[in-house]
Formats: structure tokens, sequence, C-alpha cells
């Protein structure tokens, strides 16, 4: 038996099974054991006023002693008009920064890096949960919400709306920041209100916020700018994209050869590249119709045009498929995320040699509970968070 190979006796390796995996990233601030990453996922977790419940702490803490190299505690409301679920975690005020550095420092104590992502949902929103008008760039309904809301309305934003918007995304990363988080992730993808400025599909403004490429990443690209300004590097700044919409009219990977400089002028460090928008749900979520990693190809269009690193996402359910991922330069880094909810010990099992006792996410998609009516996230497979019968 050579030196590096697996020993079958002890059950572990004597060397990395999944050395791209396995190798660290220096991302400034904080430099990640491994390349996994658990992307941001709308768990419904939190308490009711918005806080850091038991529950999300137990479950981010079970992914960093499993493993994860990076976890994305999920998306943060940070402006009280878009409290789109009812335990949608929230960062638009002090009062919510003392549960969030517990579970920042829960993390990181544990040898992952924190992170947490920033969302407003505007369009993509039910008005009789928010209890507001959405914020909409363009006064264009949600082909998707408005037909489930008899109570839908929009208010198409002014330019004091969208300078005000900006801040709060500004001011919700400091509070990330003194909480403890590495990474602060600026949602644009997915149809939500970010995503709806940068694509042609949501976006026909007439001002400095529409038209042209330019314009339409004018709100991000100041969002980014006033978040260096505030922090310097005390922070690693994510970007979440959609790469491809895949909606007639929507963003497409060859927009982002124009749009991905901006963003790094301005001040991105990582590019997380997801897909879809709720009219196309089926790319949000892959079923297994589309096959194991359909958005990879997405990723490594966009990396061509990026000096910054980027994310892949999308039904990768296994280190190895991740490390041909990583190995052939489609990808930095990969977020795995019903594989981690099936088994968050995925990681550390997959590195001591231990796959065959990895519980497979089996593609039910039961987890994405805004689409079932459930309350919250349930896995099919996991015993601990199991439907009760």
């Amino acid at each position: 038996m050579k030196e590096n190979e697996r020993k079958p006796e002890s059950g572990v390796f004597t060397g990395d099974a999944y050395p791209t995996v396995f190798s660290t990233y220096d991302l400034g601030v904080a430099r990640p054991k491994n390349r996994i990453v658990f992307p941001p996922w709308q768990l419904n977790y939190a308490n009711t006023d918005g806080t850091v419940s038991d529950k999300l702490l137990e479950f981010n803490t079970a992914l960093a002693l499993g493993g994860c190299g990076i976890i994305i505690t999920g998306c943060a409301v940070v402006s009280e008009d878009t409290v789109a679920f009812d335990r949608v975690m929230r960062i638009d005020d002090d009062r919510f920064i003392p549960g969030l550095r517990e579970l920042f420092n829960a993390i990181e104590k544990r040898g992952s890096v924190p992170a947490i992502q920033l969302v407003h949902y505007g369009r993509q929103a039910l008005s009789s949960v928010t209890g507001c008008e959405l914020q909409v760039p363009s006064a264009i309904p949600c082909p998707v919400m408005s037909r489930l809301d008899p109570q839908y309305k929009m208010k198409e934003m002014t330019r004091e709306d969208i300078v005000r918007m900006a801040e709060n995304f500004i001011d919700a990363a400091e509070r990330a920041a003194k909480a403890g988080a590495k990474v602060v992730e600026v949602h644009a993808a997915h149809g939500y209100l970010l995503n709806q400025f940068l694509s042609p599909y949501s976006n026909c403004r007439t001002d400095e916020y529409g038209g042209s490429t330019v314009n339409r990443t004018r709100l991000v690209a100041d969002i980014i700018k006033g978040i260096r300004k505030r922090l310097g590097r005390d922070v690693i700044v994510s970007v979440r994209v959609s790469g491809n919409e895949f909606v007639e009219g929507g963003l497409t990977p060859r927009h982002y050869l124009e749009i991905i400089p901006i963003l790094e002028e301005a001040g991105m460090d990582v590019l997380n590249v997801s897909a879809g928008v709720y009219q196309s749900m089926e790319r949000m979520l892959p079923p297994d119709t589309l096959g194991d990693a359909p958005h990879v190809s997405i990723a490594s269009e966009l990396k061509r045009y990026a000096s910054v690193p980027v994310c892949a996402v999308g039904s990768i359910f296994s280190l190895a498929t991740a490390e041909t991922i990583l190995a052939a330069g489609d990808a930095d880094f990969v977020a795995m995320g019903r594989a981690q909810m099936a088994d968050p010990e995925i990681v550390r099992k997959s590195l001591e040699g231990r796959e065959t006792e990895v519980r497979q996410c089996i593609w039910c998609n039961n987890c994405a509970f805004w689409a079932t009516g459930d309350p919250h996230v349930f896995c099919s497979v996991n015993p601990a968070y199991q439907k009760e019968e």
C-alpha cells in the first residue's frame, strides 16, 4: 500500500482523498479550511420576532461540527417592510446583534467561517404578509406572487427610496460585522429586489437606475462601495447572482461580462453564482430531472469574466462531485445545501473515509417549505428535522 492511500482497516485517510476540496483559501479576514459552503437558506427557524432561536443555533452548530468551511447562516432582512416570512431572520435593528453574535461565535469556535446574507424581497413577497406595499424598481408585478395575493400592492421606488435602501443594506452589513460575521453576502439573485434592479426582465426605469447595464447595476455597486467605506477590509463582501434567470428577457451569462467588472471595481470579494427566479423556480431548487450539478456550467462561464473567487451551487450531493468541479477550475468554492441538510457531517465523514455512513439526500425537495406549504424546512431523511406525524 502506498503511503497516501486509504487504509481500509482504519476507516480514515492518511492523506486527503479530495485535495482541492480540503485546500484552504485566503480571503483576507478569513481563511476557510476547505472549499465547501453551506448556502444561504431561508429555513424559517428564527423566532417570530426575527431573533436567533435555539433551533437556528443548533442547526448551524451541527454544520460547523460537521466540518463545513463557510456557513452562510441564511438570509436576514434589512428592512422592516420586507418581513416576508413569519420566522425569517432580521438584521434591520441593533437589537438583533446579540443573538447573531452568539450564532457567529458558535460557528467560529468550531472551526468554520461565519457568514450571513442580506436580503430585501422586493416584488417577490406577499403584501398580506409584509403588511406593506412591495418596494420595486418598476411597477411590474411578480407573475407568481401577484396571483397568490388579492392584497398584492407595489410601490415603484423613488430616488430617495433607493438611496435609503442602499443605507439599509450598509447598516445591516455593519451590524453583521459587529456581531462577528466574517463574510457578508449581498443577495442580488433569485428575483429579489437587487436582482430586480439588475435585470431587464424586471427593471424598466429610465433614470440613472435603469436602462443600461451600468445603470441597472448601480444600486448593487453603491451598496458594495458603501460597505467598503463603512467597514474597510474588516469583512469579506460576497454577492449572490442568478447567472441565468431562465425567463424571456432576463439575465443570461453574457450579461455578466459587463456586470462583474462593475461589482469588482466596487469592492466585491466573492461571486456566488446561482440561477432562476420565482417564475423559473425549478432552477432555484433543481429537481432530479435536471441531473447532477446542472448549473456548474453557468458558474464556470461567469468565472471567465471574474478575477475574484466564484462559488457554484445546485444539486451537488457528494465531495467527489465537488472535487471534480474544483479541480477542473469551474469554481473556487462549492455550496452544498440539501446534502448537508440530509447529513451535516458529510464533510467530516468524507474526510475520514466514512462515506458509506453518509445519510444521502433523496432529492425529494420536501425541504422547500415555501413550495410545500409547510411552516419551515423539514428533511425526509434527517431525523432531527423530520415532520412530526
